[in-house]
């Protein structure tokens, strides 16, 4: 099942614009665009045929968003679509056949858990992304809805420690964050740290009686 998901991801973020090598590690931003990438083609279904003129039409300015925009003008672009924007059209009066409008709810990316040998040394960290999003599809001249609900994508996986650096992405406040820790974790790092305090204090007093 996460093979399969993880093939679509692959598809999507292609579309997007954002090819990755099979066997690499994605960053939390790559993966974000893949999200957002799934949630467009999952809703594009909605919209006329290509080449039927869209205007893009955001929810809000926030960076999330942002980014959603430009993951939306690459997938439908890629799919023949003509797109207007704010930039294309200022006024907002060219005749379009769609209106996509689109907003990001929340982006949450979560380290629940950490793999450790000896309850010291890290050897993996848990990751989960999941992106959700507003999405109103309309007809450009009646405003017909044609599609409105709100959309979650979610991807999971483990990171190998010696990868957590490149994969936390400072990019957006929305791609970097810090593994949690248990309770049970942080027992046994100070179990591990009292013990071997305690052998060294035992090392020094047999050193001192000799």
């Amino acid at each position: 099942m996460l093979a399969v998901f993880l093939g679509a991801l692959l598809v999507a973020a292609t579309a997007a614009g954002q090819p990755a090598a099979p066997d690499s590690v994605r960053t939390n931003l790559w993966l974000t665009e893949a999200l957002m990438a799934e949630i467009v083609t999952s809703v594009a279904g909605t919209l006329p045929a290509a080449p039927a003129a869209v205007r893009l039409v955001p929810g809000n300015e926030e960076p999330a968003t942002e980014l959603m925009g430009a993951v939306t003008a690459r997938v439908l672009g890629a799919r023949g679509y003509a797109l207007y924007d704010a930039v294309s059209d200022s006024a907002g009066t060219a005749p379009v056949d769609a209106v996509f409008g689109y907003k990001v709810l929340a982006v949450d990316l979560d380290y629940p858990s950490v793999g450790r040998t000896l309850g010291l040394w890290r050897r993996w960290v848990e990751r989960s992304v999941t992106v959700t999003a507003l999405v109103d599809v309309a007809e450009g001249s009646s405003g017909r809805v044609l599609f409105r609900d709100r959309v979650v994508r979610s991807f999971g996986d483990r990171v190998p420690d010696g990868d957590f650096g490149a994969v936390n992405s400072g990019t957006y406040p929305f791609t970097s964050g810090e593994p949690s820790e248990s309770g049970w974790q942080k027992r046994v790092e100070q179990i591990v740290v009292l013990g071997a305090l305690a052998g060294l204090v035992a090392i020094y007093f047999a050193n001192t009686r000799d």
